[in-house]
């Protein structure tokens, strides 16, 4: 069953929607600042078109029914300071590949976990297009910041994907994190 419509989510300050090609200059400015690409599996952004062809990407994701990213935008001005979301899933295997960044200017504000608090529950909500059980999420070893994000929220260490990803010339190993169902309260 896929979406009928894009999901749109708020919390607090947010306002979690689609992205568009309005989203470009802040998407590049995101995806080319060398802080937030150092822990992410992209490329370095050089030129504005890639901001575009992200915007591609996603919106092709959600149209297939394979992932669903959304622009989290500040509440009033409506700046898009980071995006979330499923880059992949296997509703057969009832499980979603969790993705996110930030704008490096919003960093230790709690925007992050204000955002991934929402996508979570949606994704075991009833809302959701398909049962999920299981999240998962791949994080560099050094990723700090980002591990004790997933870990607030209850994912579990699985183990470290040796040489998992390629980008910027590079074989990465990923830790990989997963949330299941029955792990959460009251379910």
């Amino acid at each position: 069953m896929a979406f009928k419509i894009f999901p749109v989510l708020t919390t607090e300050r947010l306002i979690i929607d689609r992205l568009t090609k309005s989203d470009r200059t802040s998407i590049y400015k995101i995806f080319s600042d060398p802080r937030v690409i150092e822990n992410y599996d992209v490329e370095r952004f050089k030129d504005i078109s890639e901001a575009d062809n992200l915007v591609d990407y996603f919106d092709a994701r959600f149209e297939s029914f394979t992932g669903i990213r959304w622009a989290a935008r500040k509440k009033g001005s409506g700046e898009l300071i980071g995006t979330a979301g499923f880059t992949t899933w296997n509703e057969f295997d009832h499980s979603v590949n969790l993705g996110y960044d930030l704008a490096f200017e919003y960093w230790g504000q709690g925007y992050a976990t204000e955002m991934l608090a929402v996508i979570l529950d949606y994704a075991f909500s009833e809302g959701f297009p398909f049962f999920v059980n299981r999240i998962e999420a791949s994080i560099l070893p050094h990723n700090e910041a980002s591990i004790k994000l997933v870990k607030r929220f209850g994912f579990q260490y699985e183990g470290t994907l040796r040489d998992k990803c390629f980008w910027n010339g590079a074989f990465h190993s990923m830790d990989l994190y997963s949330l299941i169902r029955r792990d959460l309260p009251g379910r």
